[in-house]
């Protein structure tokens, strides 16, 4: 299982806020006018997307595109609407991620401006483009069933409705004849300057975090940062360390220039969901750096992963999280995530080398190097659970569905008491139509977790769909 929770109807933040409308009926944008010059439209969808306008003497300046060109013309719509014209000078993607990215196709009086490392990653993903317009037209097919059997009426009905729309609108872009990805053609490696007459764009490579292009946007004379996804909202936590190879010293030496007495900064404008005031992003600093301390030391004594969380309690930078409504509960989630993430850094990763060897010589040679390191017992070598389960759905997302199956297994047959693996190998065995052990890898994902809605939806729909499926005995 995927968890990423997100608040689809966020609340605003305190800047006027106005519905727009794109093409289609219902409003598509949330906007803020954070100065006279800096608005940010937010997509009204599950993804809540930021996507930034400058409008500056050079011309518009559009950070993040959006996941197709018929989503970048939503928005040129959106900004035609708002400020009455809609030619830009410069696309900037803050990474190269499709969901942000691929909507470069909708501009093409615009240059596109990103990392050397986004413009890789986007020539790459782009062999993904039928597979993934596939994926979503399954995401699509399983919440039209879903609203189907919803009370119209209901609250659960219209978040339904709100995610069919979306996955509509990025099926229609994957499907449009004539789509192709659009790869930036001004590129750097560390920093870029753009000179839009009455403002600068200063451009800065943050390092590997959510993705292996991360980069800032400073708008020095407005006092807005763009950080795009680097810190990626789930719900209310900023979560950072989602690569399996991280640079957290890059990431904090940025912060420090950019942070610094020097470089005004009032509005923090993350990819979703949220804009941040300059305090959030300096606990987030503070916190990352205690963090990555922290680790460095306890690992030096020799002590197990397990041991040291005994000696990582909480920290006060993350107050403000409280203050945003996260539990303790989800609070001592992200701090083992990030935690996790940054121990890692100071070992092998067991799900990195496993998925070399997949992608090599299949999967029956994953399994095989996963045996051989597990018996060799090795402290420098993680096995972490998360790190497994994301592979897995990189494959799935890939339609390996074998691949991804296998990976899930492993995750089952090392972490045997977490729901969480029984519910992500449910849900690859559903994919490949495998209904029967589907259900049995639910049900007992839910024998774990009776929390674990999601399981016991797949249950129900599975049973629905495939009458012959084994009920609860």
């Amino acid at each position: 299982m995927q968890r990423v929770a997100v608040l689809f109807l966020a609340a605003c933040c305190a800047f006027a806020a106005t519905p727009v409308a794109g093409s289609d009926p219902e409003p598509l944008f949330r906007v803020q006018r954070l100065t006279d010059r800096v608005f940010v439209f937010t997509e009204l969808s599950p993804w809540e997307s930021n996507h930034v306008v400058i409008d500056s003497a050079e011309g518009l300046v559009l950070v993040d595109p959006g996941h197709t060109a018929l989503m970048g013309r939503l928005i040129r719509d959106a900004v035609a609407r708002e400020l009455g014209r809609d030619r830009f000078a410069y696309i900037i993607d803050t990474h190269g991620h499709w969901g942000h990215a691929w909507g470069n196709a909708a501009f093409p009086e615009a240059v596109v401006v990103g990392h050397e490392q986004a413009a890789e990653t986007m020539r790459t993903d782009a062999a993904n483009l039928e597979r993934r317009a596939e994926f979503f037209r399954g995401q699509l097919g399983q919440t039209e069933a879903r609203l189907g059997e919803l009370d119209p009426d209901s609250e659960e009905a219209a978040t339904a409705r709100l995610e069919r729309d979306h996955l509509d609108r990025i099926v229609r872009g994957l499907e449009e004849t004539g789509f192709a990805v659009q790869l930036p053609r001004l590129t750097f490696s560390d920093r870029l300057r753009l000179d839009l007459g009455d403002l600068q764009l200063e451009m800065l490579f943050l390092g590997a975090g959510h993705s292996y292009s991360d980069i800032a946007v400073l708008i020095p004379e407005e006092k807005v940062l763009l950080m795009g996804c680097f810190f990626l909202k789930r719900g209310s936590l900023p979560y950072f360390g989602t690569r399996p190879n991280l640079e957290p010293d890059r990431w904090l030496a940025a912060f420090d220039g950019l942070l610094g007495e020097e470089t005004a900064i009032d509005h923090v404008v993350l990819g979703q969901h949220s804009v941040w005031p300059r305090e959030r992003l300096a606990a987030m600093r503070d916190y990352i750096a205690r963090l990555w301390s922290e680790v460095r030391a306890i690992d030096a004594e020799g002590v197990g992963f397990e041991t040291a969380m005994t000696r990582l309690p909480l920290p006060p930078e993350l107050e403000f999280l409280r203050d945003s409504g996260a539990s303790e509960e989800d609070l001592q989630q992200m701090h083992r995530f990030e935690a996790t993430a940054l121990w890692r850094q100071l070992k092998e990763s067991a799900a990195a080398e496993v998925e070399l060897a997949i992608n090599s010589g299949g999967a029956a040679a994953g399994v095989a190097l996963f045996e051989e390191m597990a018996a060799r017992d090795d402290s420098d070598v993680s096995f972490d659970e998360a790190e497994f389960n994301l592979l897995g759905y990189r494959f799935l997302g890939l339609e390996r569905i074998d691949d991804a199956i296998a990976v899930f297994q492993l995750n089952v047959n090392r972490f045997p008491d977490s729901w969480n693996v029984y519910d992500s190998l449910g849900e690859a065995y559903a994919a490949k139509g495998n209904s029967k052990r589907a259900i049995e890898l639910y049900r007992r994902s839910v024998e774990l977790n009776p929390d674990n809605t999601n399981g016991a939806d797949a249950i129900e729909r599975l049973q629905a769909q495939h009458p012959d499926a084994p009920a609860e005995s």
